[in-house]
């Protein structure tokens, strides 16, 4: 019998194998980020049980309810990640203390990233150049691609975000750009 948990519980899961290094930050941050846009179709009473829960159904759900905001492959992958972080947290649950996540980094990679790390320099991956903002309980982070080698990291979302207020902080962000390039 597999016991309850709730959406909270995975994005902790998620949020602890990120900071620990149990996977990839940018792996965990993906996983989380789909999981709150495809279990945001659930209810509150609903996202405190996911076991309970038909992932297919759910994947489903969001897919027809969500689908004029994104694009097919988008809604493909949100599903496969999905019930990717679902199957890490159920392993990790299951063995804490033998669980690994397999990924596609080859060991020469990580050679180059352990090497930069241990560099040391400011700014450099896996060196924090400012305290992490703290969030609340009824928010969330998420990851921006913006181009090649550059991701912007927006904190502190609430889960209840309205339109109004993402069209506040697109302006925000929009009066930040610098034009000519």
């Amino acid at each position: 019998m597999v016991n309850a948990f709730s959406l909270n519980d995975l994005l902790d899961f998620l949020d602890h194998a990120g900071d620990r290094g149990l996977m990839p930050t940018a792996t965990a941050t993906a996983l989380a980020v789909a999981s709150r846009n495809v279990f945001g179709v659930l209810s509150e009473q609903e996202r405190t049980n996911l076991a309970a829960q038909d992932i297919a159904a759910v994947v489903k759900r969001f897919n027809n309810k969500r689908a004029k905001d994104f694009n097919p492959s988008s809604l493909k992958e949100y599903g496969r990640r999905v019930q990717r972080a679902m199957d890490l947290f159920l392993n990790w649950r299951e063995d804490p203390a033998n669980f690994t996540v397999k990924t596609r980094a080859t060991s020469t990679v990580r050679r180059k990233e352990k090497a930069s790390n241990s560099q040391g320099t400011p700014g450099s991956p896996g060196q924090a150049t400012e305290p992490a903002p703290s969030m609340g309980p009824d928010a969330y982070q998420s990851s921006v691609p913006v181009r090649p080698g550059l991701v912007v990291t927006l904190s502190n979302i609430p889960f209840d975000l309205t339109t109004t207020e993402a069209e506040r902080i697109a302006s925000f962000v929009r009066m930040l750009a610098v034009d000519g390039q």
